[in-house]
């Protein structure tokens, strides 16, 4: 979905006074906070099309990690084992902060 068509689904979504969307993380779902939900290129945006909503905090932790490697290494035009690392980084990403949330909610759960 283009960032144009999202928009529209969110305002549309918003004057409904529901919105089907939250983060994919932490579960963010306010309708305020829903206009900083971005779309995230799992294996960054030159590799695939594949893309879940985050918010733009777990957004920014995870492009944090991708960014740590030089454009050129992450490239559409980076080698295959430089492409594959990179993927590995980026779902390594993905999965440390579901970690973490996963922790958080369960040690809540416990407290409770």
């Amino acid at each position: 979905m283009d960032k144009n068509t999202y928009k529209q689904s969110v305002k549309i979504q918003k004057r409904k006074g529901k919105t089907g969307l939250c983060c994919y993380v932490c579960g963010e779902d306010d309708p305020i906070v829903i206009e900083g939900i971005e779309m995230h290129h799992i294996d960054g945006r030159s590799n695939s099309d594949i893309v879940i909503p985050l918010c733009k905090n777990c957004h920014t932790k995870i492009t944090d990690e991708q960014n740590a490697l030089s454009p050129k290494d992450r490239s559409e035009k980076a080698s295959l084992i430089k492409k594959r690392g990179f993927q590995l980084i980026n779902h390594g990403a993905l999965l440390k902060l579901l970690g973490e949330e996963q922790s958080r909610l369960g040690n809540e759960l416990v407290e409770t």
